[in-house]
């Protein structure tokens, strides 16, 4: 069974968010661990309330770390200090019982050709020492890939990087796949780490930039993809980043369950 969620918007209040994810009818919330609505400071001393919220959807709660965490970083002291951030969100996850997490795959700087092996080699330990500490924990560590853009969105480094670091998980973003590639980078990426995917963010776009539109509203071919999904027996969660308005993300998710159902 494949179950669906909606994502927590950091700009707002958390407690209200995840009310209003439930209200809506969704199996399960994704929490932006992001300020200043999520903010680890600000769960940690609501996680109680938080807490007695989530168990009342069909499905564990799942944590979502913001974007710009550098974990590729070539400034030490700099990485040191998102290595630590990232070990406070996780434990601040693991406060409001979530069990799975994200990094995002974002990398900065000015490194191209062999030099950006530098950052992605950095990305590397970064993640190890984090999932050192999360393994402890019990909490799965899984890496997103990013849309186009300087980031790590090409299928080969995201596979070099999942190669080399142990317990890492995929967190597959369709539309981020389809900007790297269209259809063929999406079919990739599933054929690739159909073992290692334990999650999947879902919306749509045209093809250039990370639009987040409802369904049906780009260029993608949704039920080519769930067709691939079935196909390695997916049954896990389906986060809807919609971001035009919550009833383009209720009549997406209707669509993935008439796609998947068909």
């Amino acid at each position: 069974m494949v179950y669906y969620g909606l994502l927590t918007n950091p700009s707002n209040n958390i407690m209200d968010e995840i009310i209003k994810i439930y209200d809506l009818g969704f199996d399960y919330v994704e929490i932006a661990i992001e300020g200043p609505g999520g903010n680890p400071e600000l769960i940690d001393k609501r996680k109680n309330d938080i807490l007695n919220l989530t168990r009342k959807f069909k499905r564990e709660a799942i944590g979502h770390t913001p974007y710009w965490i550098d974990l590729g970083s070539d400034y030490g002291y700099i990485r040191d200090a998102w290595i630590l951030e990232a070990i406070r969100e996780i434990r601040t996850a693991k406060g409001i019982g979530l069990g799975l997490v994200n990094i995002h795959a974002n990398l900065n700087g000015m490194h191209f050709g062999e030099k950006r092996k530098i950052l992605l080699d950095n990305l590397i330990r970064s993640l190890r020492e984090i999932i050192k500490y999360a393994d402890k924990s019990d909490v799965k560590i899984m890496l997103e890939n990013v849309p186009l853009s300087n980031g790590i969105h090409k299928l080969s480094e995201i596979k070099y990087i999942v190669d080399n670091v142990s317990n890492l998980y995929v967190h597959l973003d369709i539309p981020h796949a389809f900007t790297s590639g269209g259809m063929e980078s999406v079919t990739e990426y599933i054929k690739t780490f159909k073992e290692k995917i334990i999650h999947i963010h879902w919306h749509d776009n045209h093809g250039n930039s990370d639009e987040h539109l409802p369904i049906g509203k780009g260029l993608i071919d949704h039920e080519q993809i769930v067709g691939i999904l079935k196909d390695i027996q997916y049954n896990r969660t389906i986060t809807l980043e919609v971001f035009t308005s919550s009833n383009d993300a209720i009549a997406s998710a209707d669509k993935l369950r008439t796609y998947w159902h068909d």
